[in-house]
This record gives structure tokens, sequence and C-alpha cells, in this order.
């Protein structure tokens, strides 16, 4: 094992890990969105957070306020009520501070996909050389070797989420917020995702906060997941998930996996039996 192995791997160990401020605490927060005629609570009392180097998922209804937390998260709506620290800093209000992977690509068209991945250094100013070789190096890795110079039309949807996933992998900020990125694929092809993501991350140890509506990925992919309740969300229940790393598709066969899954299954059942016939707010 190389020295700077040895180093990831001290820096990420449960020690390091409660010596270091979270990359992300969101505390209190509370939102809601209101016209001269309603108001519609949408988040109620909301705390999570993100150690670094730690996955953690928020599992929910359709509804629930989920991105509105992610939109809060990254500066984009301001809370009502709460806070959002990273790394210690309060950052409440602020862009600037996470890297963000939407539903859908977003790639933009007229653009390669190296210079796609690089669009965040670019904007940055930061783009040179070694940055060049760094996103051909991941373009490899991740399995888009060859298509550098390709525009994303020319890649399947498999393809494109790589390279949307690789460009907030690239990007400067610790936190990367993932809203949903496999929704919009088939089964067989998010399966595959959900291998190649867990191979990816455990070489990267990212700081990762992942809305999904799928409980087996959650279970598969998290160390830790926040079960959101219906509108107004509050955090419902919080779930360490209990698999040691690394993990492997099989674990989803263990008698204890499929346990947490129905458990976490009913009460997400529950929650959205609870919202039927609201309005859907995400």
């Amino acid at each position: 094992m190389s020295i700077s192995e040895e180093a990831r791997i001290a820096a990420h160990s449960p020690a390091a890990q409660s010596e270091l401020p979270p990359a992300l605490e969101a505390s209190g927060i509370s939102k809601a969105f209101r016209t001269k005629r309603s108001s519609l609570q949408v988040l109620d009392n909301v705390s999570l957070t993100v150690q670094k180097g730690e996955f953690v998922s928020i599992v929910g209804p359709s509804g629930s306020g989920k991105s509105t937390l992610f939109h809060i998260i990254g500066g984009l709506v301001k809370p009502d009520t709460g806070t959002v620290h990273m790394n210690g800093m309060e950052v409440t209000g602020q862009q600037g501070h996470i890297s963000y992977m939407p539903q859908q690509p977003a790639l933009f068209p007229w653009r390669t996909i190296e210079d796609n991945v690089l669009l965040s250094q670019e904007v940055q100013g930061t783009v040179d050389k070694d940055t060049r070789e760094n996103a051909r190096y991941w373009l490899d890795k991740v399995g888009l070797g060859g298509f550098e110079k390709a525009h994303p039309h020319t890649l399947s949807g498999g393809m494109q989420q790589r390279a949307a996933f690789l460009r907030a992998l690239l990007s400067p900020q610790e936190l990367m917020c993932l809203d949903e990125p496999f929704s919009a694929l088939d089964a067989l092809t998010r399966s595959d995702m959900q291998r190649w993501l867990l191979d990816i991350w455990e070489e990267s140890r990212r700081s990762v906060l992942f809305i999904t509506h799928n409980i087996e990925e959650a279970l598969l992919l998290s160390s830790r997941i926040y079960v959101f309740s219906g509108r107004p969300a509050s955090v419902l229940q919080t779930v360490d998930v209990p698999f040691p790393r690394p993990r492997r598709e099989e674990i989803i066969e263990h008698p204890d996996f499929i346990k947490l899954r129905r458990e976490l299954s009913g009460w997400m059942r529950e929650e959205q039996q609870k919202m039927q016939g609201s309005h859907p707010l995400k």
C-alpha cells in the first residue's frame, strides 16, 4: 500500500472523522412557500449531518420537499428558520459551496464530454494541462476513455450520467449533492450505475448527500439514511446502515438487508398514504 493510500484511509477513519467538523450540518431547517392567498409548509425543523467522506441518503415520499432542501443547502433558497454549516462555517443562503448533479445529465450539447466535465474548473479559471490530464484519467476510469472529444448526443443515457457525475466529482467543492441521478434510467442500466458508483466512491471517498426513492439503492450505497415524513417534511427516522464496506451487490440477498428494506418500505408506504390527495411539491 502506498503512503498516499494509507493517508487517504487514515483521513476517512472513524477516529479522524470525529476530530473534523462535518462536511455538512443542516440544523432546524423549516421552509414555507407563501402567496397572497395561501401558504404551503414544505420543511419542518429538518436537521441532518454528512461527515467528511460519508455517503448519506435521503428517502421520502414524492412531494415531501427533498429537492427544496437541496436548494437551501446550495444557497438558491433561504430557509425561514435554521442554518447550514459546511466544514464548521455557516453558509446559509450562500452559493458555490456544493457540487450538484440533477436528475437529468444537463450536459451542454455544443461542448465535448471533456469540456463538459471540466466546466466547474473553467468557470473558476483553473483549467490547465494538469487538470485536463486528470480529467482524462477519470474519463478512462469511468468507462468514457476514447469519448473525450465526443458530444453528448452520441452517448447512451448511462454514459451521459457518468459524464455528469464526473463533472460533479471533479468540482472543487467537498460536498456532492446528487438528486435522484439514476431515476430516468432503465432497471438494468440503473443496476450497472449503482455498482459503478460504489466502486468510484470507494476510491474517491467524497462527501455525498444522495436523494432517491429507491430503498434498495439507498441501503446499498449509504452509510446512513434519513427517512423523511410526508409534507411538511421532518426526519421520521435515521437509519445507520450496518453492512461493512466495500459492499457488493450480493448484499441485497442477505436476510438482514431484506429485513431492513421491508422496514423502510413500510415507513415510506405509510407516509405516502398520508399524502394522497395533496398537491406534489418536491
